[in-house]
């Protein structure tokens, strides 16, 4: 099997199985990332901003496998890219706590997501 194969099968089920922990135990997979989960429209918003950006790029992962088409991979790795800049930006200009084990996550994600861009790219 190919590398870029491997690489977008994992990220593509991880993702989705931390999608789908947010829409079946949204308070265990905050707690995961210590998280508070919100209560009310907050939560609301939590449990929907997390579940569609996991399912997401998800589903962008899954496409490129199935379509060979390595700009699906390369939307999702620019948004985990963007996650990383932004952590950050509001780390610095708004005193936000950088949670390093997200923080890990996200350059691992873009570095698959990008390193499986570049191997479909060139690999045709």
């Amino acid at each position: 099997m190919k590398i870029e194969n491997i690489l977008l099968s994992i990220l593509t089920l991880v993702l989705f199985f931390i999608a789908l922990g947010w829409l079946i135990s949204p308070e265990i997979s905050a707690n995961s990332i210590d998280m508070t989960l919100l209560d009310g429209k907050g939560r609301n918003t939590q449990i929907r901003d997390f579940t569609a950006l996991f399912l997401g790029t998800s589903i962008m992962c899954f496409l490129s496998f199935i379509t060979r088409q390595y700009q699906w991979v390369l939307s999702a790795g620019i948004i985990f890219s963007i996650m990383i800049v932004v952590s950050f930006i509001s780390s610095y200009y708004h005193d936000s706590i950088i949670s390093y084990q997200s923080l890990v996550a996200e350059i691992v994600f873009a570095t698959m997501a990008g390193s499986s861009a570049i191997l479909l790219k060139f690999k045709r």
